[in-house]
């Protein structure tokens, strides 16, 4: 189990932050909370027969370590959730698994006010005039949770929001994209290419 160190970095979920907590979540807990470690099961008790076999003092401990490490899964869930969030997990779920996914259940959908957020975060998305590689992105990745959220924003859109953000001294883009492609031809990845090559042409860059 990684330690505490490595969940500094994520903020706790408030029901309002589902899909950036999520994924950071569980990058972190993946193995335990989609099941791919699973409890060992204590071996029977009764005398080996040709279904069953003695307890073990290792299968006791495989036990005992699944559950120390599952239990410690359940804290790190807990404690990057807001009081109010770790109130509503039902007492019934004892394992990371089924924490998890009951909060999946509950939070893994799409409000029309996530999707709202992450509209209007799009469409105020602006490039500085700096390195456009990281901050392209940045955009890409907002398209990418609107489609998580059940909401695809057309090719030619994603174009024409990359475009708005060029900054006003690369206006020379704007205008050439616009002149030689026809709306039906532009594409978000065309424009991307072009606004990366512009300014590795203006720092120098082969």
């Amino acid at each position: 189990m990684s330690s505490k160190t490595g969940f500094d970095s994520v903020p706790a979920f408030d029901c309002s932050n589902w899909l950036s907590w999520f994924t950071r979540m569980s990058q972190k807990l993946w193995a335990y909370v989609s099941g791919l470690i699973t409890k060992s099961a204590l071996e029977s008790s009764v005398p080996a027969t040709a279904t069953s076999c003695p307890t073990t003092a290792e299968s006791i401990k495989a036990r005992n370590d699944w559950v120390t490490e599952d239990s410690a899964a359940i804290g790190y869930i807990k404690m990057k959730c807001t009081k109010s969030v770790v109130a509503g997990i039902p007492t019934i779920h004892t394992t990371s698994k089924e924490v998890w996914d009951g909060l999946k259940e509950c939070f893994d959908k799409a409000s029309a006010a996530t999707v709202l957020q992450e509209i209007c975060k799009a469409f105020s998305f602006r490039l500085s005039g700096g390195d456009p590689i990281d901050e392209i992105s940045k955009l890409t990745a907002m398209f990418a949770h609107l489609e998580q959220c059940g909401f695809m924003v057309p090719d030619f859109i994603q174009a024409s929001i990359l475009i708005i953000a060029i900054p006003q001294k690369w206006d020379t883009i704007s205008i050439w994209l616009l002149s030689y492609y026809s709306l039906d031809k532009l594409e978000y990845s065309i424009v991307a290419n072009v606004i990366t090559r512009k300014y590795q042409h203006l720092a120098g860059v082969s």
